[in-house]
């Protein structure tokens, strides 16, 4: 894990080197820090040290260069057919052939096998461009998305010097549900009200809702998460979205919490969020050409 950038300890290194050789390096100090700042923002263990470096070296192994060569490969095939002999229409092309030339001008494979709005993530966290306040983070089981938003909002955190906070949606479902009474799992023995339970989550400055589409199917659960996003599009409080799904197709999907509470609105603005789709971007094109 990297250090604290700056440190002046170890220079963001994240260790430090003993001037004996034969003493094996040690982490600095600054790293526990790190750790403790992810725990009281909400990061569950597992993502504490997650960050875009350590994500993206993660990636190229789960994406191999050869698996993206062949795409390539496959992509500059199809564009050497017209349209009218099975070649991709003027968009799709369009697409194409931008991906390629831009690994080209990099001599990388990087824009083809990173995930399509990946750069853009990262951008706003480190850097605060493009101007954004929703993200949409999409992908199947095992696709990364969890540890993604964690190192977004610990890059965020730690480039504003404010504090976010990182939520499971299924967590905060029962513990909404919890002051509501039910019998089922009654652990609100403080007696507190649904406005206390969410109080941390409207005050976040920057919150990540992971696995939104497990949010209970209680319409009172649903309600209080609608007024959640309300509230911090309002007040422009930057919000990461977490789900196995874009968001259109989990509106769409029967039973799902906050398209049975019919707000226009909020679907609208949730339609807009920026994405990132956890799959590599050439991948994600040519999947356009057959429908997947």
């Amino acid at each position: 894990m990297k250090g604290k950038a700056g440190c002046p300890q170890c220079g963001g290194t994240g260790f430090i080197l003993d001037p004996d050789p034969r003493v094996p390096a040690r982490s600095c100090t600054c790293v526990q820090a790190l750790e403790l700042d992810a725990g009281q923002m909400g990061i569950p263990p597992r993502y504490r040290t997650a960050s875009f470096e350590t994500f993206w070296e993660w990636w190229k192994a789960q994406h191999p260069r050869t698996g993206i060569l062949d795409l390539v490969q496959g992509a500059e095939d199809l564009l050497a057919l017209p349209e009218a002999q099975g070649g991709p229409a003027a968009d799709l092309r369009g697409m194409l052939e931008h991906i390629l030339s831009k690994g080209q001008s990099q001599s990388s494979i990087k824009p083809a096998q990173e995930p399509s709005g990946f750069s853009n993530l990262r951008a706003w966290a480190t850097h605060g461009r493009p101007a954004a306040d929703l993200w949409w983070l999409d992908g199947q089981p095992g696709s990364g998305r969890s540890s993604l938003a964690a190192a977004a909002l610990r890059a965020w955190s730690h480039r504003t010097g404010l504090e976010g906070r990182f939520a499971s949606v299924r967590a905060l479902s029962q513990e909404l549900k919890d002051t509501y009474y039910d019998v089922r799992s009654f652990q609100n023995q403080d007696f507190q009200s649904e406005r206390d339970r969410m109080a941390p989550f409207l005050e976040a400055r920057c919150l990540v809702l992971d696995d939104l589409d497990r949010l209970d199917p209680d319409p009172r659960v649903a309600r209080a998460v609608a007024q959640l996003l309300d509230h911090r599009y309002a007040q422009e409080l930057p919000t990461i979205l977490v789900a196995s799904r874009w968001v259109e197709a989990l509106m769409g999907q029967e039973g799902f919490a906050l398209s049975r509470i019919e707000d226009a609105s909020l679907l609208q603005r949730l339609a807009r969020a920026q994405r990132v789709e956890l799959r590599p971007t050439l991948e994600r094109i040519m999947s356009r050409l057959d429908g997947r």
